[in-house]
């Protein structure tokens, strides 16, 4: 019995030796991808609807002896990712955007090899792209199309 209970132990701290990881989660409104918003300024309505339900998208970077580095694993790679896996939405960005990072180590008194990877989750949403003119409004009138009043009355 008292075997046993060695041998797991010293298997617990070969595994703690061997490889090393953590998790950090956290949730963002609204995140959106850089290229597809050039045509929106920083002050202008940012109209959308939802074009799907919710997608997953994952991007990771490796490293090999801490110093030899190659991948990409932020947010906006792992967004992009999930547009990648979703092509039919046409997404612009998404919404209730739910995000994780997680570090894997693997031998890490040596740092031999790391992994971090950034997972997002979140529903799809499209811009709506057209133009304005100065002075309209484009908040949504109570009927919830979005669009003005003809007479200009809201």
């Amino acid at each position: 019995m008292k075997t046993s209970r060695n041998i797991l132990f010293s298997a617990g701290i070969a595994l703690l030796l061997f490889a090393a990881g953590c998790t950090s989660t956290g949730s963002i409104g609204l995140l959106t991808d850089s290229e597809t918003e050039t045509d929106l300024g920083p002050h202008d309505s940012h109209l959308f609807h939802r074009v799907g339900h919710q997608i997953e998208g994952r991007a990771c970077r490796h490293f090999i002896l801490g110093i030899i580095p190659w991948g990409d694993s932020d947010l906006e790679s792992a967004m992009r990712d999930a547009f990648k896996k979703n092509p039919s939405l046409h997404a612009d960005g998404l919404v209730h955007v739910a995000t994780s990072t997680s570090l894997y180590n693997f031998f890490p008194l040596y740092n031999v090899y790391t992994l971090t990877c950034t997972t997002v989750r979140g529903t799809p949403i499209r811009f709506d792209h057209s133009p304005t003119k100065p002075g309209s409004s484009t908040q949504p009138s109570s009927g919830g199309s979005g669009k003005k009043d003809p007479s200009g009355k809201s």
